[in-house]
């Protein structure tokens, strides 16, 4: 046990904190974790780590990829004391028609060194999570932590993957590491091909409501980051500047002037380290109105030497602030044209949030988003321009 332990272990410090990882069945490191996990799953004698795990059904992304994924929580008195932060997640995932390999995929689990002074470890929670995509089909999964204490929190569950009238992108039987769908970049513009800018504004919040809101959830990040990409790969875009705010704490927290393949890749782990569970008393003081900080970061936009074709913003509706007074007319007047891909659950007003009525006060379009079709709609209304 002590050694199938070190070995799931040496992952963590071997690979940088990203999206899932796939571990390569053909090469020694892999075949040598995969022993371990297997040996370790079996292990009578493996220390307990207490932790409770919720998985999330398949569901469709907005790329058209069926994505599920997990999220484990555990109490911080796990680690009283001097923590060991070497902390591993290794699942296996087995297709349930017999003809696809299983696949082992992983990810590292960082233990904070310290905690807030004075807090009661006993009622605090550390929380992490993933996902991975499949085709259709029936799946297994077991997942299994390791710290490097030797102790071990497990779990199995089933999938069913069965979506009708769609055609997802990923074959049935298929099982992909999360991260292996990368935006690939920008293709090289043609010779004499008409260049296309886009700024395009994420709100890094929440997509659906829910009423305790810490950190952005695994399918959180996953509909924002699937919808970034379908932007990216459809909107006839030739190159973008990305930027990411937080609504509620009127700051910006990302911004890429010339977004790649490697940019998306920053992105994936800023989102993941989001915190949402607090406001500074300086922001409170300015009151429920992020009217100020919405225009100020449209007039820092309109400032870029690089002009932009079109401003796209994407997130929520439920979660973005009240509604504003109209806009500036001079900063009107400098936007160009503008959108506003707006996920919107069926019980919340459409107009009555800070963004959509940014949006439609610079004579913009608000797209409403439910479905992935919904998206698919919006961006063939953005081509149209």
């Amino acid at each position: 046990m002590f050694n199938g332990r070190i070995c799931l272990i040496a992952l963590w410090a071997a690979t940088p904190l990203l999206a899932q990882l796939e571990l390569d069945l053909e090469s020694q490191t892999g075949r040598k974790a995969v022993a371990a996990f297997e040996s370790f799953w079996k292990d009578p004698q493996a220390g307990k780590l207490a932790c409770t795990i919720t998985h999330f059904n398949p569901a469709l992304d907005y790329g058209l990829r069926i994505w599920t994924g997990f999220q484990v929580a555990i109490p911080a008195a796990e680690f009283q004391g001097k923590p060991d932060r070497s902390s591993a997640v290794v699942f296996r995932v087995t297709p349930q028609d017999g003809q696809a390999k299983t696949k082992y995929l992983w990810v590292p689990f960082e233990v904070p060194t310290k905690f807030p002074e004075g807090a009661d470890l006993k009622k605090l929670e550390l929380r992490m999570g993933g996902g991975f995509y499949v085709g259709q089909g029936k799946y297994s999964v077991d997942w299994l932590m390791a710290d490097g204490k030797g102790r071990r929190c497990k779990a199995s569950w089933k999938l069913n993957a069965s979506f009708k009238d769609v055609s997802p992108t990923v074959p049935p039987g298929t099982v992909l590491a999360q991260g292996n769908e990368i935006w690939p970049g920008f293709p090289a513009p043609a010779t004499g091909a008409r260049q296309s800018h886009a700024t395009i504004f994420l709100n890094a919040a929440p997509v659906w409501p829910r009423r305790v809101v810490t950190k952005l959830s695994p399918w959180d990040r996953q509909i924002l980051l699937s919808s970034l990409n379908s932007l990216l790969r459809d909107g006839n875009f030739t190159s973008a500047c990305v930027v990411v705010f937080d609504l509620e704490r009127r700051n910006v927290i990302y911004r890429d002037a010339s977004f790649n393949r490697r940019s998306m890749r920053q992105l994936i782990r800023q989102l993941a380290g989001v915190d949402l569970s607090t406001i500074d008393m300086a922001t409170l003081k300015q009151g429920s109105s992020p009217k100020e900080f919405l225009e100020n970061m449209l007039r820092q936009e309109v400032k870029d030497p690089k002009q932009s074709d079109a401003f796209v913003f994407v997130g929520p509706t439920w979660r973005a602030g009240p509604k504003l007074p109209p806009m500036d007319p001079a900063l009107r007047e400098s936007l160009p044209k503008t959108w506003f891909l707006a996920f919107t659950p069926p019980a919340y007003a459409g107009d009555g949030d800070s963004v959509t009525s940014l949006v439609k006060s610079a004579k913009g379009k608000v797209v409403p988003i439910y479905r992935p079709a919904d998206l698919a709609d919006g961006i063939r209304s953005l081509n149209a321009r």
